[in-house]
């Protein structure tokens, strides 16, 4: 009789694993006094800076090399772990305890758990999860304070990492070349832990809960990562069908690996671009990598994160002009500053907002801030004779606001001109439809831009009145929600009748599901993650045109955004078989 135990768990990133439970041991904190002598406040007070500058570093050399392995996205992670070592609600209470004559270590230990106790009672999913970064901080200033080394992830190697919860510092330890994936009793799908595993491309199962127990240490186990399944002592025969698993899922990788020198195009011959999206010159050799026909998206919005103040024109050009060298005669997309909401720029100290998506944010953010505004443009349009640059304004609601951000970047232009400072007369400008008013109104604004680029994230948001961040109606976010895809044809419809083209840098355009309705829209950019290019781009050339449009068109005939997705799973089928 088979002993295998099957446990569900939350699925967070895709892809299958065979081979030995590895437990990662939580070290156990040393044994530290609780209290000081009297007079010893000053110098353990220095012992507490020196500790959150130690940890500053250690977090810049992270972010670093998170930009150049997996992206300025997932870096990001660590970008916000920095700024809470520096955020008052944190350091003052430390402080104010060590003044009271308690260690360092007692202090940091004691204000960090009660701040993630704080966050994990929370009822919003995605604010829960935040307690496992404020635990790594705290985990990461204990460290220094007791002179030990970053320990644990870094050392596992040839099995499935086993963890009651992995925090995203260990994530980013775990060598991907010597892990095979890993299984946590907590997380969820929000968490950076999750995050990071897809971006690193590590199949991944958390939320087994007291199920871990079920695990024992050097026990055989399969993840499907896609399933959330964890199979404990498989029998024979379920393990030779995840080997069969395993092997098509490599062969299909294989499959897609060998499509990057192939055309972005249909199977009839239409062209269809397929770029990438970054936030750095770092992330050029990832979209090298899957040779991408260009960026569609390049957030500005990280020249102006992980700092203290503004950046200056100089450091603005440098870094546009970088990534514009670093692709030849490829075309850029660059946003402009798409700072607020949820991406705060402490240094500006823009007041706290009841409904920030809502508020002061993106193209609405540089009309109040001109001088912020002026001096991007100027560093763009210098940039812009290095290379094939567009500019695309953020957050555009209607015509006024695009011929405003337009006349600005004219003057800048002028100025530039004025002081003799080399710049391009004529640079492609767009809009990021994000909003249901531009969408409604494409028919008119088609008629003065250059392209549309559609911003599904926030289309969907504002489509649908769901706050996207607030798990308790995350359900309800779903672009394949029948009134965003008639928004989506609505707008691509409008700019090819006013001979324009139309681009999608949102989520959606990265998710193999949409490919084919997007391209039966007639869709003429698909821009995502680099690590979706390949995948996107094989189904593109596996479907006609015409196929396409009339599997976009059956689809939308239908009423529920259940019913879309049922039936785009099946037309997908029939394209990502392997023939081989």
């Amino acid at each position: 009789m088979s002993k295998m135990k099957t446990l569900q768990g939350i699925g967070v990133s895709e892809g299958f694993a065979i081979g030995q439970a590895v437990w990662l041991e939580e070290t156990e904190q040393q044994d530290c006094p609780e209290t000081i002598a009297a007079g010893a406040e000053q110098e353990e007070l220095e012992r507490f800076e020196a500790a959150c500058a130690a940890v500053k570093a250690e977090l810049d050399k992270q972010i670093e090399t998170m930009t150049e392995k997996l992206g300025a996205k997932q870096a990001e992670i660590f970008t916000a772990h920095r700024m809470m070592l520096e955020d008052p609600t944190l350091v003052d209470a430390v402080t104010e305890m060590i003044n009271n004559r308690q260690s360092a270590v007692f202090a940091v230990h004691k204000v960090t758990a009660e701040m993630a106790a704080m966050f994990a009672a929370m009822d919003n999913d995605y604010m829960r999860e935040r307690a496992a970064d404020i635990t790594d901080i705290g985990r990461r200033l204990t460290r220094k304070l007791q002179g030990r080394d970053n320990d644990g992830a870094a050392a596992v190697s040839n099995g499935i990492v086993v963890a009651q919860d992995l925090l995203p510092s260990d994530t980013a330890l775990l060598d991907k070349d010597k892990v095979l994936g890993f299984v946590t009793a907590l997380g969820g799908k929000t968490s950076h832990t999750s995050i990071l595993a897809r971006a690193a491309g590590l199949p991944a199962v958390v939320g087994l809960g007291g199920q871990l127990d079920e695990i024992s240490p050097r026990a055989t186990i399969i993840l499907d990562g896609g399933a959330g399944l964890v199979l404990v002592d498989p029998d024979a025969a379920t393990v030779a069908k995840y080997e069969k698993k395993l092997e098509d899922y490599q062969r299909w990788r294989k499959l897609l690996a060998a499509v990057k020198e192939l055309p972005s195009q249909t199977a009839d011959g239409r062209v269809v671009e397929i770029a990438a999206n970054i936030g750095t010159p770092q992330e050029i050799a990832k979209v090298q990598n899957v040779n991408a026909d260009g960026i569609g998206l390049f957030r500005t919005e990280f020249v102006f994160m992980g700092r203290t103040e503004l950046p200056t024109e100089e450091e603005q050009f440098e870094a546009y002009k970088q990534v514009l060298e670093g692709l030849p005669n490829k075309k850029v997309i660059f946003r402009t500053l798409d700072a607020g909401g949820d991406k705060e720029l402490d240094y500006l100290g823009l007041p706290p907002e009841a409904n920030p998506a809502l508020g002061l944010r993106a193209v609405r953010l540089c009309f109040s801030r001109t001088d912020i505004f002026k001096t991007q443009l100027r560093a763009l349009l210098r940039a812009s004779v290095y290379g094939n640059l567009h500019i695309m304004f953020p957050m555009i609601s209607g015509l006024e606001e695009f011929r405003q951000a337009k006349s600005m970047l004219n003057q800048a232009r002028e100025e530039l001109t004025r002081q003799g400072i080399a710049c391009k007369q004529k640079v492609p400008v767009g809009i990021m439809v994000e909003i249901p008013a531009a969408a409604v109104m494409a028919d008119v604004l088609a008629q003065e831009v250059d392209f549309f680029s559609i911003g599904t994230n926030d289309l969907v948001q504002y489509t649908v009145a769901v706050d996207r961040m607030n798990e308790q109606v995350a359900y309800l976010s779903d672009y394949f929600h029948p009134a965003v895809l008639r928004l989506i044809s609505r707008v691509i419809e409008a700019s090819h009748n006013a001979g324009k083209w139309t681009g999608m840098c949102g989520e959606m355009a990265g998710d193999p599901l949409a490919t084919v309705l997007l391209t039966g829209f007639g869709l003429d950019e698909f821009s995502m993650h680099a690590g979706a290019v390949l995948e996107v781009k094989n189904l593109i050339r596996r479907i006609k045109t015409d196929e396409a449009q009339a599997y976009a068109k059956e689809a939308m005939k239908l009423g529920t955004s259940a019913e879309i997705r049922a039936y785009l799973q099946q037309i997908k089928q029939k394209y990502t078989v392997s023939e081989d």
